[in-house]
């Protein structure tokens, strides 16, 4: 689980500066992770067929193999979870969570009643290695996520499903490349 967390958390490398260099102005300054390569390794030792949260709703749900260029331009969300209309990132960001992190990237339509929001933040909150977002495509699923070599998508907000999606993607050995919080 450590090694997941290692994983996720280049995505998060933002401090405060408390050095005094910066004339006490204290602002927030991008900090480079560590030159060496993480080798995640695998992540997951078993597959869960149930949600820490709970399931939420059955749903019809189907998985594919999927693609995901590296985008040029891209920089590394903050937070596990978007509502709609926030400050969320955009699907370049998100491309680039998955196929150079190895993230999951869920996606939910903006107009997901709230229960079916709420249910997903606490399933991201849950999560490591995972981020979830409204999906800002113009015909999009009730749910969907992706890493860079597959896609899961459902007429429903399935969390076990999401679970179970996830649970396989990190149990895989993942070529991890340490490579900076924001693309130049």
């Amino acid at each position: 689980m450590f090694a997941a967390a290692a994983l996720f958390g280049v995505a998060a490398w933002s401090l405060i500066d408390d050095n005094p260099d910066d004339g006490g102005t204290g602002v927030a300054m991008s900090v480079e992770p560590p030159a060496k390569t993480i080798e995640p390794g695998p992540l997951v030792s078993e597959v869960r067929e149930r949600s820490p949260v709970g399931r939420f709703e059955a749903a019809r749900c189907r998985v594919q193999e999927h693609s995901v260029a590296d985008p040029e331009s891209w920089f590394h969300p903050r937070d596990r979870f978007y509502p709609p209309g926030a400050d969320a990132p955009s699907r370049a960001d998100l491309d680039h969570l998955a196929s150079r992190d190895f993230a999951v990237v869920a996606l939910y339509r903006p107009d997901a009643a709230r229960p079916a929001r709420d249910a997903l933040e606490r399933w991201a909150a849950e999560g490591t290695g995972v981020i979830v977002a409204p999906n800002r495509a113009g015909d999009h699923p009730e749910l969907e996520a992706y890493t860079f070599d597959r896609r899961l998508t459902c007429d429903g907000v399935d969390l076990d499903r999401l679970t179970e999606f996830t649970d396989r993607h990190f149990s895989r050995p993942l070529d991890y490349e340490s490579h900076g919080d924001e693309a130049g």
